[in-house]
């Protein structure tokens, strides 16, 4: 016979301890420490809107500009890495001007990404209609991404 015991196991492994902690712990740390570092979430919103009887003309940070219909609303986002708008509702032109960084306008279902061009946007309850006027631009929404030209109108339905 041997000297040795056996030790009654009671299913606890080390083992599994460290992979839960880690498991833990890696999304925390991306989350507490390399998530802050990212502009796009520290990013400062800013919100403009135009009266109901009347249109209203901004000029972006980066010089890109935008026309607002009537009852229009916006929120914009910048960052080091992309410049963000959101058409909450109405109806808004964007003139964009070079810059490094993406120009994205989403309305509803509908992004839109822009180099140097000019486009509108139209959101209401029916409907979501994006017409390009110079340059072009691409458009995503549904997972079907298109590219389009001058003079090219899109209709989404928005229901």
């Amino acid at each position: 016979m041997s000297d040795a015991q056996s030790i009654p196991s009671n299913g606890f492994h080390p083992s599994l301890l460290i992979a839960v902690v880690l498991l833990i712990a890696i999304p925390a740390a991306v989350f507490f420490f390399i998530a802050p570092a990212n502009n796009e979430l520290a990013g400062e919103v800013k919100s403009f809107s135009s009266a109901e009887d009347e249109p209203r003309e901004l000029r972006l940070t980066d010089g890109s500009e935008v026309r607002m219909e009537e009852s229009s609303a916006i929120a914009v986002r910048y960052s080091d890495e992309q410049r963000r708008v959101q058409l909450t509702s109405g109806e808004a032109t964007f003139i964009v001007v070079p810059d490094s960084r993406p120009f994205w306008v989403q309305a509803n279902m509908l992004r839109v990404n822009a180099g140097v061009s000019a486009f509108s946007v139209r959101l209401n309850q029916e409907s979501i209609v994006l017409h390009v006027i110079e340059g072009e631009v691409r458009a995503q929404s549904q997972g079907k991404v298109q590219t389009l030209l001058a003079g090219a109108t899109v209709v989404l339905n928005n229901r």
